[in-house]
């Protein structure tokens, strides 16, 4: 059986630049031993939780914490460390902070370099070389030497992680310059190749199961990094790539308790259910002239009245006033930052396309609409007739049920533009709610 690293073993043979004399003739250059500077941690979170099913396994509560803030917090307890960069899937940073509670948040803010966010790419390499870029930028900035530094690289679905498997490879590290926990196999491996039958039989005191955190000398690390990306290799494991561009990866013992969570099955009883939500509320506003030869329509109703809206589409007030209430909800803008009035593409448009295509926008995003009240203040016609048509018609539009809808009617008693029958106002609000462990890239989120 292979014998671990650990803080009594005997250093790797250097040559005289104390660079192990074992990597010569691999493309990258092994650092100089012992690694003896700072320590960061990359935590990675940007996968897609594909194999866990709907939701996103890191934003999991466990016992009142993400399942992330359980993963930060190990780190933070066990090691000191001068920064954090977490990587995230696209368009999730927010649902990212959010996920961490504001005490680690802060202690991780407080680090000396700091705590910073990245988001990932199409592959957990790719993801790993973002944030090691962001390291890089940080030494560079901080003028630490990134050659003496180590980079702990671990996964953020990892929230049993030990203080003292984080120690360990961190002492390990500094001795060899790479290393990797390795666990015991519970079961026989056996090789496959074409079914039905067994190509191989391994002997199972020979193959180990590979944990994180893996650490490594950030700057050689980095350099290997770039050359797998230049020869178009793709390895689902850091060591792996470490081993083929740089030298030997030491190991020490992990922890069976270190499991990753990879499917629903492997959260505590009563996990399940638990996940962050974020809730916003947005309100909008708008205003049109009323002109003869124009249709009035509101809420996509056309209302029989000689008068309508002068507008660049076809004027429809309340639509109007309800898609800036939703994007204002979401923080992603108002209505002209995606239909604006200079673009013919909108000329006399429908906007109850306009606001089909702002609902799906929020769906995209992984925004869920509760509900909406809507007002709209014109002197005349009566409005009364058309209010159950018009909720009708907007609950179809933002796929919502009619008890979420709510439609008013009032006038401005004579009063201003409004008043005299010169114009029609409408005002809306919404609520909007995210749920953080549910991934908005999958069509079915919602």
């Amino acid at each position: 059986m292979p014998r671990p690293d650990n803080v009594d073993s005997e250093p790797e043979k250097m040559d005289e630049s104390g660079s192990s004399d074992n990597s010569s003739d691999l493309p990258v250059s092994a650092p100089s031993l012992p690694v003896q500077g700072r320590v960061f941690l990359l935590l990675t979170s940007a996968g897609s939780s594909a194999r866990f099913g709907d939701g996103k396994k890191e934003f999991v509560k466990i016992e009142g914490k993400t399942v992330l803030d359980h993963a930060l917090n190990a780190f933070l307890v066990a090691q000191s460390l001068d920064a954090v960069v977490i990587t995230h899937p696209r368009e999730m940073r927010n649902d990212t902070e959010i996920a961490l509670s504001d005490e680690v948040a802060q202690r991780a803010r407080s680090l000396p370099l700091g705590l910073f966010f990245c988001e990932g790419g199409e592959t957990r390499q790719e993801s790993v070389y973002n944030g090691l870029c962001v390291l890089e930028e940080l030494t560079t900035r901080a003028q630490v030497d990134a050659e003496n530094a180590i980079v702990l690289i671990h996964d953020a679905a990892r929230p049993w992680i030990s203080a003292q498997t984080i120690r360990d490879v961190v002492q390990s590290v500094r001795r060899h310059g790479a290393c990797v926990p390795l666990c015991d196999l519970a079961d026989t491996p056996k090789v496959v190749a074409e079914p039905p039958f067994v190509a191989g039989h391994p002997p199972r005191d020979s193959i180990k199961a590979a944990q994180t955190p893996q650490g490594f000398a950030l700057g050689a690390l980095l350099r290997a990094n770039r050359a797998a990306r230049a020869d178009g290799r793709l390895f689902t494991d850091d060591a792996a790539l470490w081993a083929s561009y740089v030298g030997p990866v030491a190991f020490v013992h992990g922890d069976r308790k270190n499991r990753k969570i990879t499917y629903r099955e492997d959260l505590p009883e009563g996990s399940h259910s638990a996940s962050p939500t974020l809730w916003r509320i947005g309100q909008g506003w708008d205003i049109h002239r009323l002109v003869s030869g124009r249709p009035l329509i509101l809420g996509g109703v056309h209302i029989d009245w000689p008068y309508g809206e002068l507008g660049h589409s076809d004027g429809d007030v309340l639509l109007h006033a309800l898609i800036d209430a939703l994007l204002g909800a979401c923080a992603l803008g108002d209505i002209g930052t995606y239909f604006p009035p200079d673009n013919p593409e909108w000329q006399d448009a429908d906007s109850s396309l306009l606001a089909r295509k702002a609902a799906e926008l929020l769906r995209q995003q992984g925004w869920r609409i509760l509900n909406l009240d809507s007002t709209v203040i014109l002197e005349k016609p009566k409005l009364a007739p058309y209010r159950d048509l018009i909720r009708k018609n907007l609950a179809d539009i933002f796929g919502l049920k009619l008890e979420s809808v709510s439609f008013k009617a009032k006038t401005k008693e004579g009063l201003d533009a409004v008043g005299r029958g010169e114009a029609v106002e409408a005002q809306a609000v919404v609520m909007v709610v995210h749920d953080l462990a549910r991934d908005p890239r999958s069509s079915d989120s919602f």
